[in-house]
């Protein structure tokens, strides 16, 4: 059984990066207009492992991450809009670039569905319905034909399935518990529960800043952490997303057989 997240080009490494409760309250709708500008300290971990952090900065559709790799401190810039990836090397000022198809910024700050990029046999609306009060759109979504579907509650707000229903008759529910100060910042926290069969269901908590529209903290099934935490919301230097002058560009590694 998979979790459905949205599929796209570049979020694979954010995702690798990527804490008292009050008296519960009704959820309250995010913020309309565009996101904010901020940056923050990235923690995953895994148990039993240490943890590692880095730096993410995010500024409109732009996002530079710094982080730790075998030793080495390794830069990424991504700019969706411009369709182009930067990986810079600080130790002997190099970088190469991927591109690929540039993403418009109705694309990501508009209305989306759950569809995603994926070849897909049905994804279609098939009705609405409510999770802690929050209307949501009932989807199908099926990669071969004549196959049971993956049934996902969608909250475009949010951009996240409140509920999934897979084939196998596993469910993915998320419920809203209370408006939460975390950190000096006001969060939506949701409980999340992965049932499957007889066995003892899995649980998570998922805290989401509706200012910023991003995950502030997830605690997923098994035990994997991520959060974000000193979020200093600023304006942010286009530079931050601009390959240093003088640094020298390199082809892309070939990709592995």
């Amino acid at each position: 059984m998979k979790l459905h997240r949205l599929p796209t080009r570049v979020a694979a490494l954010l995702l690798t990066m990527l804490a008292a409760p009050l008296a519960a309250q009704s959820v309250q709708t995010p913020t309309s207009s565009p996101a904010k500008s901020y940056s923050a300290t990235a923690i995953h971990g895994l148990p039993g492992q240490p943890e590692t952090t880095g730096k993410i900065v995010k500024s409109g559709q732009n996002l530079r991450l710094e982080f730790e790799q075998n030793g080495q401190t390794v830069i990424q810039i991504l700019r969706p809009t411009d369709g182009v990836m930067f990986i810079l090397n600080p130790q002997d000022q190099t970088y190469f670039e991927v591109r690929d198809q540039p993403v418009p910024v109705t694309t990501t700050e508009g209305y989306m569905t759950p569809c995603g990029d994926a070849p897909m046999a049905t994804c279609e609306r098939i009705g609405t319905d409510t999770v802690s009060g929050i209307a949501v759109e009932r989807w199908a979504l099926a990669s071969k034909p004549q196959t049971r579907p993956l049934i996902i509650l969608w909250d475009s707000t949010r951009r996240r399935a409140l509920r999934q229903e897979f084939p196998d008759g596993s469910v993915m529910a998320m419920q809203f518990v209370a408006m939460q100060d975390l950190n000096g910042r006001i969060t939506e926290h949701w409980s999340l529960k992965v049932t499957s069969g007889n066995q003892p269901a899995n649980t998570g908590s998922w805290w989401f800043d509706p200012e910023l529209r991003v995950v502030v903290r997830e605690e997923l099934p098994g035990g994997e952490l991520r959060r974000l935490k000193d979020i200093t919301v600023n304006a942010v230097q286009d530079s931050a997303f601009q390959i240093p002058e003088g640094w020298q560009r390199k082809q892309p590694p070939a990709p592995a057989n």
